[in-house]
């Protein structure tokens, strides 16, 4: 029964997510596109499956609350490569 009832509240966060996919980032519409695949055969539900829709549900509405678009939620890391130290070249 926890299964069943699992599965609907999936299925219910799958169907509010499709109002707002256009406001996903890229790697939360690819964890939703593959979820979204996941729901249309597997009858259980996955806990960590229904944890993970509820954060992009909450990210979606988090971007909105600071007006951010979802260009703006993406960050790049630039790693300094090992020949540069630490505080920049010969770790100077």
């Amino acid at each position: 029964m926890v299964k069943l009832t699992n599965h609907r509240q999936v299925l219910a966060l799958i169907s509010e997510l499709k109002q707002v996919a256009d406001r996903l980032t890229s790697n939360e519409l690819e964890m939703f596109a593959h979820l979204k695949d996941k729901y249309r055969s597997v009858d259980a539900g996955d806990f960590d499956d229904k944890i993970c829709l509820e954060v992009m549900l909450r990210n979606v509405s988090i971007r909105a609350g600071y007006g951010m678009d979802k260009s703006e939620a993406t960050r790049v890391i630039d790693f300094l490569p090992a020949s540069e130290g630490k505080n920049g070249k010969n770790g100077k």
